[in-house]
């Protein structure tokens, strides 16, 4: 399974200065800066309530920053997949849901749904699926939407173990840029990020292997 072909941005996809979030009284993060260069891969990583999540709907325009703002390069197409499954209608169809994705043929739509194993789901309806299933129609729509900028908020949850290495295999192959939220250490160690953002600083620093014991922590 391969992401197809997308358009290529200008040389930083997607650059954000100064964010700072609060829920109420519950400060977030502040003055986090994201500046990613084009096909690179980036892993937001730090404990649990330290704004990973919440970052990343930002970058992909779901939620709004109190401060600072977000910036897409040129071309840019974002690809956002959530792990609430909120991409995901009941009353459409699996087959409806990958039309609404990607003008591709039906063929390679079905070819897709079958490395996620939902070949014999296409005619049902998409808010019957099990939560597992939601996630690989969710997953399968991101892989078909020719986006460049692909925002992942753990998209191995709930994955049989083919599933995980299809999704493990198409973005390995990926020539576009990679933002990823993930506690997968096994999935994170073999797609080998270039960098990691450290939250709540949001320090950037190189992804190094001991970077790991952390995002098993997440």
């Amino acid at each position: 399974m391969r992401f197809p072909q997308p358009e290529t941005t200008g040389r930083t996809p997607i650059k954000a200065q100064g964010l700072g979030k609060a829920y109420g009284d519950n400060l977030v993060f502040l003055d986090v800066d994201v500046d990613i260069d084009r096909s690179e891969r980036m892993i937001i990583v730090g404990l649990n309530g330290a704004g990973k999540t919440t970052l990343l709907r930002i970058l992909a325009g779901v939620e709004t920053a109190d401060l600072g703002e977000v910036t897409y390069g040129l071309r840019a197409s974002v690809g956002y997949y959530a792990q609430e499954h909120e991409q995901i209608h009941a009353g459409k169809t699996v087959i409806d849901h990958m039309r609404a994705a990607s003008g591709a043929p039906d063929r390679e739509l079905r070819s897709v749904l079958g490395h996620f194993l939902l070949a014999d789901k296409v005619e049902q309806d998409a808010g019957t699926l099990s939560g597992g299933e939601k996630t690989k129609l969710a997953l399968a729509q991101v892989v078909m939407g020719r986006h460049n900028l692909l925002l992942l908020d753990e998209p191995t949850n709930n994955l049989d173990p083919q599933s995980k290495e299809a999704l493990l295999d198409a973005l390995t192959q990926y020539v576009g840029t990679l933002i990823l939220v993930s506690h997968d250490t096994d999935f994170v160690e073999q797609l080998v990020p270039d960098r990691a953002i450290l939250m709540p600083d949001g320090d950037t620093v190189w992804f190094e292997q001991e970077l790991l014991e952390l995002v098993a922590l997440t």
